[in-house]
Formats: structure tokens, sequence, C-alpha cells
């Protein structure tokens, strides 16, 4: 190898040193960017959840939270049911990622105000304990797996009447807001 061949190969190694690390370093602005924009809601949540408070949600709001969560909870059945049809979760693994990651950050938010609306069953709580190590209800006990493949693996057989509990408890609690407001 010559010492122009040799210097060209450097340079185009450099070359392309330098462009990963500009592409690495925007990536991780952008990261970081959305990490920050996100940090007051996500540190205030925190905070209430380890003080063990609930923020007390007016009725309006708890109505139109309940609205685009009852919308997400649907497109969530649909993907779960999707799955458990096709037999396997991957093809719908990224859509069910974007759903839990919505529904897991609404949810502390309405679960004080669903639990009384929700028919317990103790395959949910163990569904709850087999995924994340602590009992669930039927509601979170469909998104609190990280994979799809894992929610339908360990089904159990109790997925249709676990959907159906989660359903009715969205029902009830949206019949609940609908009587406060009409009194």
């Amino acid at each position: 190898m010559d010492i122009a061949s040799y210097v060209r190969a450097v340079a185009l190694g450099m070359a392309r040193i330098v462009t990963r690390t500009l592409v690495g370093m925007r990536v991780a602005w952008l990261r970081t960017g959305s990490a920050l924009r996100d940090l007051p809601d996500t540190i205030y949540e925190q905070i209430r959840q380890w003080r063990g408070q609930s923020y007390v949600l007016p009725v309006d709001e708890q109505r139109r939270l309940l609205a685009e969560f009852y919308d997400k909870f649907e497109q969530l059945s649909d993907t779960i049911c999707d799955a458990g049809y096709a037999g396997e979760g991957a093809p719908f693994q990224e859509r069910y990622s974007e759903l839990r990651k919505w529904l897991m950050r609404a949810y502390p938010l309405l679960k004080p105000y669903l639990t009384a609306h929700l028919n317990h069953d103790p395959s949910d709580a163990e569904f709850g304990l087999r995924t994340v190590g602590r009992p669930t209800d039927a509601l979170e006990a469909l998104f609190c797996a990280e994979s799809l493949d894992t929610v339908l693996e360990l089904d159990g057989g109790h997925l249709i009447g676990r959907l159906e509990r989660a359903r009715s408890a969205l029902y009830r609690y949206a019949d609940y807001l609908r009587d406060i407001i009409l009194e």
C-alpha cells in the first residue's frame, strides 16, 4: 500500500467517525430535549406517588382523560386481539409499546377513581405477580408486561375475561361521571 492510499483510507475512516459522532450527538441532544420537556410532569407524578397522594381531578378533566384513556384502551384491545389471532406479538410490538407508554402515564391518574368500578379477579393479580412482581388489576394487567408476547404467553385463558372486566369498569365509571354531571 502506497502512502497516498494509506492517507486516503485514514481520511475516509476519520470522516466516518466524525459523521457517526455528529449523528450520535444529534440523537442524544434530541432525546435529552424530549426528556427535559417531559421532566416537570414526570417529577410531579413521581413525587405524588412516593407520598401516596392522589391528585384530585375535577369532573370535567376526569371525563376528558377517561375519553382519551378509553380510546387508547380500545386501540390496545384491538392490538392484543390482532396479535392473539395472528399467534405472535412481534408484528404488533411497536404499537403495543406506544400504547403501553401512554397508558402507564395516564392510569395512575384514573386508578383511584376506577378501582371502585372494577370487578377483581385473582387471575389479574397473579398475572401482575408473574410479570412485574406486584399484583395488578384487570386494566393494568393488560399493559404491565413490556412485551406483547408475554401478555399472550402468560394469558392462561383469562385474556378475554380480563378485557371484558376492564371495558366494563370503564363503562361503569363513565356512567358514574354522567350521573354526577346530571345531578
